[in-house]
């Protein structure tokens, strides 16, 4: 059974967390797309008894979902970064984004 990775269809993975995926998993994983608009608490419902056999690792994290997986005692990761970085935006004001490296699966 392969791997499933939770992945918002407006997000991308980063390279980082690909080379993580494939490290650990080689080839037996695959994005499990979440629409651009989510999923209503019903739909998820459904989605977590797709989701409750093997591993699940969240890309894109979806706490109801994550709370009903964790109720069936389902088994399931996430993407973490400690990792920031400055970014100053054209207005001048300064941000902290995550950085594209320093990822680890948790």
């Amino acid at each position: 059974m392969k791997v499933k990775v939770v992945l918002n269809e407006q997000h991308r993975l980063m390279d980082d967390q690909r080379k993580i995926l494939n490290e650990m998993f080689e080839s037996n994983w695959e994005i499990y797309p979440v629409p651009e608009n989510g999923w209503k608490l019903s739909e998820m419902a459904v989605i977590a008894d797709e989701l409750e056999e093997g591993l699940t690792i969240f890309a894109s994290p979806i706490p109801a979902l994550m709370s009903i997986l964790n109720a069936k005692k389902a088994t399931f990761s996430a993407f973490h970064n400690d990792n920031r970085e400055k970014k100053e935006l054209p207005n001048g004001h300064i941000i902290m984004a995550v950085a594209s490296d320093g990822w680890r699966i948790v």
